[in-house]
């Protein structure tokens, strides 16, 4: 399949069989913006890991893309949160909206320590920050030792926080992320980790989350794997696909910088894919299937899909071009075998 971008937006095609003479096949495009007064401005200068090859950048680390639907939005959110003015403190609470959804609450809280007081282990006193970092190294997780050898939490091995007994906790560091409706308060608490980059690829929600289990079979079966598993963000920063953001709304994210919050637009951007086989035609929408806010560098990442499906016939010619503005009347859905 040859493939043409006629867009100024970096993007790929991807393909693989599914069957003796069936294909699947994918275009990805993923534009980036600058943030300014609000606005989304175009920003060539910009690059965000696209492509089969997985990509490791100071955002985080990126598998490579698949071929493949994915089952919703993914919302990253890069960056730290700042306390108001970048005067010292111990703990914030920031907010993430999109249009009128609350896609997420996290409280950044201060270094604290396991100390024992009357005779119990709890958290001291939060040390003053200016700026924390919304990684999953600074959420819940870790690895903990074990008389069988070192323990990973599988719902994120880069964490903090995670021990298994208070003579391991004791004197060692909570985490500085969580939510603020379910704090810890004892080393027995197992929340999930509150960060908003890529989620780690060996991190266990993922599968979790895209696990339809038959719960009636005498012991839970696996019935399928939903398109959630190719998702790449916390399953709770995934938007399902009726909430899809429209243009317009606004997106949100509170400390974002000293300066307070950090809103733009949702632009009003339209792909289509032409896929020609032989003398016939067809036309596909995008859809949005990635939102990246980058705070420090005030830019934005959209990212976006359509997957269809082909049959291989020999010699002939087969090509896809990436088009600005929405599909003709005529185009179908997102996935459809040709």
């Amino acid at each position: 399949m040859d493939f043409v971008n006629a867009t100024p937006a970096p993007a790929v095609f991807l393909n693989t069989t599914f069957g003796k003479d069936r294909m699947m096949g994918a275009v990805i495009a993923r534009p980036a913006f600058r943030i300014e007064d609000g606005a989304l401005l175009p920003a060539s200068d910009f690059a965000w890991p696209i492509g089969r090859l997985p990509a490791e950048t100071p955002y985080g680390n990126f598998p490579g893309d698949v071929p493949y639907l994915t089952g919703g939005v993914d919302v990253f959110v890069i960056g730290s949160l700042w306390q108001p003015g970048g005067q010292p403190g111990t703990e914030l609470t920031a907010e993430i909206r999109i249009g009128d959804r609350l896609l997420r609450r996290i409280a950044a809280i201060g270094d604290r320590l396991w100390v024992r007081a009357n005779g119990a282990l709890v958290p001291s006193d939060a040390q003053p920050f200016v700026s924390m970092p919304l990684s999953y190294e600074r959420a819940f997780g870790g690895i903990a030792e074990t008389e069988n050898g070192p323990c990973a939490w599988p719902a994120n091995p880069l964490g903090v926080g995670f021990y298994m007994n208070p003579e391991q906790a004791e004197g060692r560091p909570l985490p500085n992320l969580e939510d603020p409706d379910h704090r810890i308060l004892s080393i027995d608490d197992r929340p999930e980790p509150m960060a908003t980059g890529p989620y780690p690829a060996e991190g266990s929600l993922r599968v979790e989350s895209a696990a339809e289990l038959d719960l009636d079979a005498p012991q839970p079966v696996l019935k399928r794997v939903r398109p959630l598993v190719f998702n790449r963000a916390h399953p709770r920063m995934i938007l399902p696909p009726a909430e899809t953001p429209r243009a317009g709304e606004i997106v949100e994210i509170t400390h974002a910088s000293p300066q307070g919050a950090l809103r733009f637009a949702m632009p009003a951007l339209a792909f289509h894919a032409r896929v020609t086989l032989e003398d016939r035609g067809y036309d596909f929408p995008l859809h949005l299937d990635q939102i990246a806010v980058l705070t420090e560098e005030k830019r934005v990442v959209l990212g976006y899909r359509v997957v269809f499906k082909y049959r291989l016939v020999k010699r002939e010619r087969r090509r896809v071009e990436l088009r600005p503005g929405a599909a003709p009347e005529e185009g179908s859905g997102s996935s459809r075998e040709q």
